[in-house]
């Protein structure tokens, strides 16, 4: 099990609450068809801007979504709380409040340790 600092996990923190999550139905995915219907896809911010691959999303252990794990840049691995994601107006578009630049800021892991999933 990987463990964050204290500053990542801090980060991790505010971008949960800077992203203003709003409640996505799981629902309208067919359950745990969630993970077919986002793995592979890009995840976007409210700008429209393109923030990177979502590799896979990660379960609870109720089996409810809580991480998207996305591939930013083909260098990191940043996770994102399922629950910064925005309703979209297409069903195969993600959407998150969140800047390039929070990314790039925000702790990640290698690209090179998918084990996540």
């Amino acid at each position: 099990m990987k463990h964050l600092s204290i500053t990542a996990f801090a980060i991790l923190i505010a971008i949960t609450f800077i992203a203003q999550p709003v409640a996505v139905s799981v629902a309208q995915y067919g359950g745990g068809g969630i993970v077919a219907a986002m793995n592979g896809n890009r995840l976007y911010n409210l700008m429209g801007e393109d923030l990177g691959r979502i590799d896979c999303v990660t379960f609870d252990d109720e089996g409810q979504p809580a991480f998207i794990i996305l591939s930013v840049m083909d260098s990191k691995l940043v996770p994102i709380p399922f629950s910064a994601l925005l309703p979209s107006s297409g069903r195969d578009r993600f959407v998150v409040n969140i800047t390039k630049n929070q990314l790039r800021r925000a702790p990640g892991y290698s690209i090179n340790s998918r084990n996540f999933c």
